[in-house]
């Protein structure tokens, strides 16, 4: 399947509680973080759908924007990937954080490529996953659902109910490239490394976005 038949769905709603701020939007290049992202996504994804409480930081963005459709006692990345995918248009929907600025083109292709049977197509690095890194099926909601009634906020448990597909890393990225599409921007040290890759990306020294 092609990125252009998915939707991307970015969750945007984190505290920012080590930033002092919205973090999303610090400056990044000529940018910000999530612009950076963004730039990415709309080059590749039908649409990109936003899932944030803060939509009117997001007025001027070429997204749809949504809230948490279920709220639970706090925000959680389970109740923002429920929203996402039940706005989206599309049937598969990547979903990513916004603060991912440097998700590789080519790690998403292959990921996408991938897609057709399964309701859910996961990076694994070793014992790791990346559930914010992935694809995921509408065939996924009641399931999520299920589990947000029960204010159970972790993404992997409901995945024995559903069609999973685990991806190793080196299968998406065969060249043996540093896996920046995971780096995520949380404190002030994370931000000083994302503006040095950002200038490292941009002069050439380093593969990625």
């Amino acid at each position: 399947m092609k990125t252009s038949e998915m939707s991307a769905v970015i969750l945007a709603g984190g505290k920012s509680s080590r930033m002092g701020k919205n973090k999303l939007l610090l400056p990044l290049g000529d940018s910000t973080i999530i612009g950076t992202l963004l730039a990415t996504l709309s080059q590749l994804f039908g649409e990109c759908v936003l899932v944030t409480d803060r939509p009117d930081a997001y007025r001027d963005w070429p997204v749809k924007i949504t809230a948490d459709l279920i709220c639970g006692p706090e925000k959680n990345s389970l109740t923002g990937i429920h929203a996402g995918l039940s706005i989206a248009s599309n049937p598969y929907s990547f979903v990513v954080a916004g603060d991912m600025p440097f998700v590789e083109p080519e790690l998403l292709t292959r990921l996408a490529a991938l897609s057709g049977k399964e309701d859910v197509i996961i990076p694994r690095q070793g014992e790791h996953f990346q559930p914010l890194s992935a694809i995921y099926h509408k065939n996924c909601l009641p399931h999520i659902e299920e589990l947000l009634a029960r204010q159970h906020y972790k993404i992997l448990d409901f995945f024995h109910a559903v069609r999973v597909r685990h991806v190793d890393v080196a299968e998406l990225l065969p060249d043996g490239s540093q896996h920046w599409s995971f780096f995520n921007v949380n404190s002030p040290d994370d931000y000083r490394l994302a503006q040095e890759l950002f200038a490292q990306f941009k002069a050439g020294r380093l593969k990625g976005s």
